[in-house]
């Protein structure tokens, strides 16, 4: 199971490995950098296209880390898609995500996330 070990403005730590960048977080516990967007943070318009991508491992829950000050939003394509799939979706500012992420995982729930590292 992934581990969120520490999050913290422009970076996040997940097993043990430090991005500057934001992150996929998938099910089974791959994690890549999210592609597009603003330098190499990524855009605060978090698409339907991630989202699909997120559900490959058929995640439970899928969390979306808004960022710092909650700057990023789900494009409305993406919400209606996770909606369709009928999956739990969490759209918390990014502290309030890694959290979530780490208690639903150890809980044994199978769940995927996008974390926006900055603002």
């Amino acid at each position: 199971m992934v581990k969120v070990n520490n999050f913290s403005f422009g970076s996040i730590i997940v097993d043990n490995k430090k991005y500057h960048h934001d992150v996929l977080i998938f099910a089974d516990g791959a994690v890549e950098q999210r592609q597009g967007g603003i330098w190499i943070f990524g855009s605060h318009n978090i698409k339907q296209k991630e989202i699909e991508k997120l559900l490959k491992d058929d995640p439970e829950v899928v969390i979306s880390g808004t960022g710092t000050s909650s700057k990023a939003r789900l494009s409305p394509g993406a919400e209606s898609r996770a909606k369709e799939k009928k999956l739990e979706l969490a759209v918390p500012p990014s502290y309030e995500s890694v959290t979530k992420l780490n208690e639903l995982t150890d809980q044994g729930k199978k769940v995927s996330a996008i974390i926006h590292v900055t603002c």
